[in-house]
């Protein structure tokens, strides 16, 4: 009798262990699941068909850092600080991009009177890491909003690069 009580007290002890490191291991996981990085870069647009800058690149104020943040999901945000871009046709700002077939709307917070204006895009693939490198550039088409309301929003096709700092 006292043998068959070490037995399943051993076989109780031994399943004990074996859901502990199995827990363990989950959580390992799921904290690995939830890591994120938050990457300052530079991001540059191109006009599509030539290796200049794009109008769309005035929109970006380069004196603040831009971040892209990796998300636990395997997406990024950019964050990226704005300025209101101005040209013969049109003035307004940066709103948001579409990859592909796939609009990616942004959020803008702050201000373009003090500068503080940003503008949050989410859920955006891997494929934007580009580096600098223009002939690597991703082919994006940039949703302007117009600075007068009537106009609404108008479209710019551009390439854009993102490189990490």
């Amino acid at each position: 009798m006292t043998r068959t009580f070490y037995r399943q007290l051993s076989a109780a002890l031994l399943a004990l262990a074996l859901l502990l490191a199995c827990g363990l291991r989950a959580g390992a996981v799921g904290a690995a699941d939830n890591f994120t990085a938050t990457l300052p870069v530079s991001v540059t647009f191109w006009e599509e068909d030539s290796e200049s800058l794009s109008v769309v690149s005035d929109g970006v104020d380069d004196g603040r850092e831009a971040t892209l943040i990796r998300q636990s999901n395997g997406t990024y945000t950019l964050v990226l600080p704005i300025q209101t871009v101005s040209t013969v046709v049109f003035t307004g700002h940066l709103s948001g991009l579409t990859i592909g077939d796939i609009p990616y709307d942004g959020e803008v917070t702050g201000s373009f009177d003090d500068n503080t204006a940003v503008l949050t895009i989410r859920n955006l693939p891997s494929s934007v890491l580009t580096g600098s490198n223009v002939s690597r550039s991703l082919l994006v088409t940039c949703a302007i909003e117009m600075d007068v309301d009537l106009l609404g929003e108008t479209t710019k096709t551009a390439r854009m690069c993102i490189a990490v700092l």
